[in-house]
């Protein structure tokens, strides 16, 4: 990231503060008024939908969730995708906590949530956004412990997303292929565009550090080796993973190698563009990557 966020605010539906953590010194409250008086200005301008605002040298990022406005402003050249990720990975952490976000959560709830503002950003970086993590040494009032906390061993080590020390009578993996498809159809019934979402979707209940690798029957792989692509090799475009995954091994070989977080999570999400052909019976007939061989060791 090119540049840090100075603060984060948390708005109710009128604009007004109601919870804000200042991180670099370099804004302040009234940063907000500025931020909802553009906004508003925005809202008459029905082309203008992007998440970010620009007013005297501050730029606003923002998103919605319910009835609350989460908006980080900086001074710096952000990446503002990477903070826009970040805030949506902020609802899912408060989430976690109370249930809903909306405004009489964080009102209900305000100790608790400035206690993981001090721990998700840090000088206005994004730091642990990991909830299961977090909620070992940031507990409720119904949670907390008599006992002295300390950070687990995943803050500090390089696999933030599992802890240490987790055992299972019987280890179990479950993927599961989620795929959903988009189709454009002319006036004439002609189908100009056409292409398939989809997601591995992974529980996985194993004990200790566990190695995965996950190999797909991929065309960009075979024809690298030198192998035939007939059959039900598959083009995948727009491919996203956890964090989990190590990027370098699949840029190599084309193999998905991971320690994976502990429960549910999605393993990567992706896009096939393939032709999409309509029956008489309205039944969708496409090759997608359920048809590719998936193979976990």
């Amino acid at each position: 990231m090119a540049g840090a966020a100075s603060a984060l605010f948390l708005l109710d539906i009128k604009g007004r503060v109601l919870v804000w953590r200042d991180y670099r010194g370099d804004v302040s409250a009234t940063q907000a008024e500025r931020f909802f008086t553009k906004l508003i200005e925005k809202e008459g301008d029905p082309q203008s939908q992007d998440p970010v605002v620009y007013d005297n040298g501050v730029t606003y990022m923002f998103i919605q969730h319910s009835n609350v406005y989460l908006m980080t402003a900086t001074r710096q050249n952000c990446n503002a995708a990477s903070l826009l990720f970040f805030l949506h990975r902020v609802v899912d952490v408060f989430k976690h906590y109370f249930e809903e976000l909306e405004e009489e959560s964080l009102r209900d709830n305000f100790v608790v949530v400035y206690e993981l503002l001090d721990e998700i950003m840090d000088f206005g970086y994004p730091q642990y956004t990991e909830a299961k993590i977090l909620s070992e040494f940031i507990k409720t009032d119904a949670y907390r412990m008599e006992v002295t906390q300390r950070p687990p061993m995943a803050v500090t080590n390089a696999v933030s997303w599992r802890s240490e020390g987790i055992n299972y009578k019987k280890n179990e993996v479950f993927l599961d292929v989620v795929e959903s498809v988009n189709i454009l159809v002319n006036s004439n019934g002609q189908i100009i565009r056409s292409d398939v979402v989809g997601a591995l979707k992974m529980r996985t209940y194993l004990s200790g550090m566990p190695e995965c690798k996950l190999g797909l029957n991929d065309r960009v792989l075979l024809e690298a080796q030198g192998r035939a692509t007939k059959g039900k090799a598959i083009d995948l475009e727009d491919i996203k993973f956890h964090q989990c995954v190590r990027l370098a091994r699949f840029e190599n070989d084309r193999t998905i190698s991971f320690i994976p977080p502990d429960g549910s999570f999605d393993l990567m999400t992706y896009r096939l563009s393939t032709q999409v052909s309509l029956s008489s019976g309205s039944k969708l007939k496409l090759k997608n990557i359920q048809e590719a061989v998936l193979r976990l060791w």
